[in-house]
């Protein structure tokens, strides 16, 4: 399965639970997506801490190869140590060869922080390169630390090609490339020109270039000009804070990871593991995150039906979660979710 939409049907998918409260809201995920009429065969799978305890491996080779064959996953988050084994999250995106990362939030009428009604950004970003990729190295024993920035035109005209198909497949009219090519040439200069010598190809398209910095101030001021914005790595990171702040939480935020041999999904949220198994955590960023999966294997209208119980269950205000203004907890917000899907 690649990273192109499969057509309706039913299919299989891995099912990571993750660590922390990864558990608590992927099984809130996997109900609502069930209200909601969901064709997925799950095929539960091992990883993270609990996995590394148990065989030694936080991503155990059953894990990779049910990933493999199915080319498909909705995972928990899973806690990253300091030391003692790689990140699984990295390797469960390793194992699709993913090359984009997309996040996106949109406005929820709630009680807690959310003031931009015209909030709907999606962040399309490189997960190959940049300087977090690059190599990375202390000298003078350790009085510096030298971290190498590498951009190429293949990978910055893959990433274009991948956000521009993604604007017109989801009715966006514009993409911003943010960069900050006038103080780094070399390398986001080559961003930059390569994502506007791809732009050629999409005259359908209005594509804006804008520096990082008025990127975040305009975000900041109004949201509303933006839908789609194309950036490398570690700039994406950062936006995707910007994004969830005017969002209100982080909680809300649905991803996507997308390569050659398929697609990971996961939320915007680390795996915040002193809240672990208190039942409190939001679980909207997993539940909307299995409805970028159902869009992706061509259940649209099930992935439809998912954002709209979601929505509705926000705007009741009936059952919000502490982050979301309330005192609800994650199985409260998860029935009445199903519940408004199946009214």
């Amino acid at each position: 399965m690649s990273e192109s939409s499969t057509q309706g049907g039913k299919v299989s998918a891995a099912l990571v639970r993750g660590d922390g409260i990864g558990p608590g809201v992927v099984d809130s995920a996997v109900a609502v997506l069930a209200a909601a009429g969901a064709e997925i065969d799950w095929l539960p799978v091992p990883a993270g801490e609990d996995a590394f305890r148990d065989t030694g491996s936080a991503l155990p080779d059953r894990t990779v190869q049910t990933v493999r064959d199915t080319g498909l996953a909705l995972k928990g988050p899973m806690t990253v140590p300091m030391s003692g084994y790689p990140s699984p999250n990295g390797g469960m995106r390793d194992i699709v060869r993913a090359y984009v990362n997309v996040r996106g939030v949109r406005h929820y009428p709630h009680r807690g922080y959310a003031r931009y009604p015209g909030l709907d950004v999606t962040i399309v970003r490189d997960v190959t390169e940049d300087l977090t990729r690059g190599a990375q190295q202390e000298t003078d024993g350790g009085e510096a630390g030298i971290a190498l920035k590498v951009i190429t035109r293949a990978a910055s005209e893959r990433l274009a090609h991948f956000a521009y198909e993604w604007a017109i497949s989801h009715g966006s009219e514009t993409v911003h490339v943010a960069h900050l090519a006038p103080a780094q040439r070399t390398t986001d200069g080559l961003f930059l020109r390569s994502a506007l010598s791809v732009a050629e190809r999409y005259p359908a398209l209005r594509v804006v270039e804008e520096a990082i910095d008025p990127v975040c101030v305009h975000l900041l001021q109004d949201p509303s000009p933006y839908r789609i914005v194309l950036t490398p790595n570690v700039y994406g990171g950062i936006l995707c804070g910007v994004v969830a702040g005017l969002a209100g939480t982080v909680g809300v935020m649905p991803g996507g990871n997308f390569g050659p041999d398929g697609a990971v999904f996961e939320a915007g949220h680390g795996s915040a593991p002193r809240y672990a198994g208190t039942d409190t955590a939001n679980p909207v960023g997993l539940i909307l995150s299995g409805a970028m999966l159902l869009d992706h294997v061509g259940q649209r209208d099930v992935g439809e039906r998912v954002r709209q119980g979601v929505f509705d269950t926000i705007a009741e205000g009936v059952a919000l979660t502490r982050d979301l203004g309330g005192a609800a907890t994650t199985s409260e917000f998860t029935a009445r979710c199903c519940a408004l899907i199946e009214k």
